[in-house]
């Protein structure tokens, strides 16, 4: 018996026994080609070399070559993240096919192909395939077409060509304005209300869902929110739709002393993102101002001198001032710099210039209000006085420009703004851009200025000219929008509504002037001519009053002249 066992060893026959049965002696040789050495394919179960299946060694051999999907579509793209689809490039004939080329027809076009980049030709054996990643990238708003060419030895479709397209349409960029919402102090039990206005900053034409607004953490006893009923809103950009604004209101009533905080969490079809609230009860903020009465003293016509005034916070919340004029003798002789008052954290201070540049004599008088967050000092009122000499100088001329742009002393919807120019014999200038020029030498001392809020009305002071001459006044529309919701655009450019009226007022904030002209320009859709009026004065007694109309923006004309002759000015 071992004799046998030892025969059946030596002819290489093992036999499996389960029971009575015998196993099978023949096994699988390959189930796919990486079971194969290199040069050979899986083919029946058996690995057979690759050469075996060319088409001129295949009885009527035919490759074919057959890509899925026949048309690539990316559809409405909404976002600058490059996306990717993958076409697939069958082999659904008898024998190898030969690829030769793959080229994308637009390089262009924001497409990208992987497999244009590298070396041919390439094989593609029967019943097997390759992919190709096809990339976009998106650029400018706006529908892009291109085609993948494939050469090939198909004998029907040599070249075969897959379409490739993409739509975009622009990213939605939800802005919150104001954000964050900071009450500053309220009084415990005390109802303080803001305005959250929601806008849609995107490219093109991108909509972008408001889904739901809620309070976190949601139990909160300090903060209320009035949401809209609304929901969900789409929100066109607002460069097509100035009315796709979502505005609702924010309560804060504080229960405890303390400082309080939450969260409005806005869920979108983009995601989310919270806008943060503060406020405090637990200390309020303590205007002291010195001093409360301030007199400049004689000033020669043409001069300007100041005194500052210190404005503390003895409080334990910020303090908000803002800078206005009063009484019933206020010059624009009479100036604050800065206009805008940047607030006070406790325990600081800030100083304040309060100037005048005489140009008339007699005495010169005015209320400077400083209105303020302190529940005990909501305005403070310092009486500003100073008396106009005549020097030993030329005369003194006060150009004084107001314009239509809707109500002066608040900021309201209304964007227009013209600017005044005075040009000197020879083409310097005094303007915004260049408010203290010192290249006039004999031609005079000229100096320019705005009030805040709306940079209206403008003036420019023109002093120790020595040299006769003819003067000329411009002006020129800035912006032409009769209406832009404030909120609107302080969205758009991701700022506050204060922060936007401390652009507008004179530069305190760091925003870009040509982003703002360019969102005006883009969401404005309400274009009114304005209305321009200058006034001179020479030595404080009007002389001359001039009216213009500027029709749009970009618009700019001479309103007049002003001629010196023999020391003597003329307007004409």
């Amino acid at each position: 018996m071992r004799s046998l066992i030892a025969l059946l060893l030596s002819a290489g026959v093992v036999l499996g026994v389960t029971g009575c049965e015998r196993t099978k002696v023949v096994a699988t040789t390959c189930r796919t080609d990486d079971d194969c050495q290199t040069g050979y394919l899986c083919e029946n179960y058996e690995c057979v070399p690759r050469e075996a299946k060319a088409c001129d060694l295949v009885t009527d051999g035919n490759p074919i070559l057959q890509p899925t999907p026949h048309t690539v579509d990316f559809g409405a793209v909404d976002s600058q993240a490059a996306l990717l689809q993958t076409i697939t490039l069958h082999n659904i004939g008898n024998c190898t096919l030969t690829l030769f080329e793959a080229t994308l027809k637009d390089t262009g076009a924001g497409f990208t192909c992987d497999l244009c980049d590298t070396s041919f030709p390439k094989e593609v054996w029967p019943g097997r395939s390759i992919d190709v990643t096809i990339s976009y990238a998106p650029g400018a708003v706006k529908e892009s077409m291109t085609e993948l060419t494939l050469l090939s030895d198909d004998k029907e479709y040599p070249t075969l060509r897959v379409p490739i397209r993409a739509n975009y349409i622009g990213t939605p960029d939800l802005k919150a304005a104001p954000s964050p919402i900071d009450f500053g102090y309220t009084p415990q039990n005390s109802l303080m209300r803001r305005s959250l206005q929601l806008s849609n900053q995107g490219t093109g034409i991108a909509p972008i869902v408001i889904e739901s607004i809620a309070l976190s953490p949601s139990d909160t006893q300090d903060f209320a929110l009035v949401a809209p009923t609304n929901l969900p809103r789409t929100l066109k950009p607002a460069s097509i739709d100035r009315t796709a604004v979502e505005v609702l209101e924010v309560r804060y009533t504080p229960r405890t002393l303390a400082d309080h905080t939450a969260d409005v969490v806005v869920t979108t079809s983009k995601g989310t993102f919270t806008v943060p609230l503060k406020g405090t009860s637990s200390s309020l903020p303590k205007v002291t101002v010195t001093p409360l009465d301030i007199d400049l003293g004689d000033v020669t016509l043409g001069t300007s001198t100041f005194k500052t005034i210190t404005i503390s916070n003895e409080g334990g919340a910020p303090l908000t001032v803002h800078p206005t004029w009063g009484g019933m003798m206020f010059t624009t002789d009479f100036s604050t710099n800065p206009q805008l008052v940047p607030d006070v954290v406790p325990a600081q201070y800030v100083e304040v210039q309060v100037q005048v540049t005489a140009t008339r004599e007699g005495p010169l008088q005015a209320i400077l209000n400083l209105e303020t967050n302190d529940p005990q000092k909501p305005t403070v009122s310092i009486p500003v006085r100073a008396r106009g000499v005549l020097g030993g100088g030329a005369e003194v001329v006060k150009l004084e420009m107001t314009f239509d742009n809707g109500t002066d002393n608040a900021f309201d919807d209304d964007m227009r703004n013209v600017d005044m120019t005075l040009e000197h014999p020879f083409g310097y200038v005094c303007n915004k851009q260049t408010p203290n020029p010192m290249n006039w030498g004999n031609y005079g001392t000229a100096s320019w200025l705005a009030f805040a809020p709306k940079e209206e009305p403008e003036r420019v002071i023109l002093a120790d000219s020595r040299q006769d001459g003819t003067y000329r006044v411009m002006v020129s529309y800035q912006q032409d929008c009769a209406s832009v919701p404030t909120g609107l655009l302080a969205g758009l450019l991701g700022i506050s509504v204060e922060a936007l009226v401390g652009y507008v007022s004179g530069g305190l904030v760091p925003v870009n002037g040509q982003d703002v002209s360019s969102i005006i320009q883009n969401i404005c859709l309400d274009k009114k001519s304005s209305a321009v009026t200058i006034k001179v004065f020479i030595n404080g007694n009007l002389v001359a009053e001039k009216n213009a109309t500027l029709g749009r923006k970009g618009d700019s004309t001479y309103v007049l002249d002003l001629i010196r002759q023999n020391s003597m000015y003329r307007v004409q």
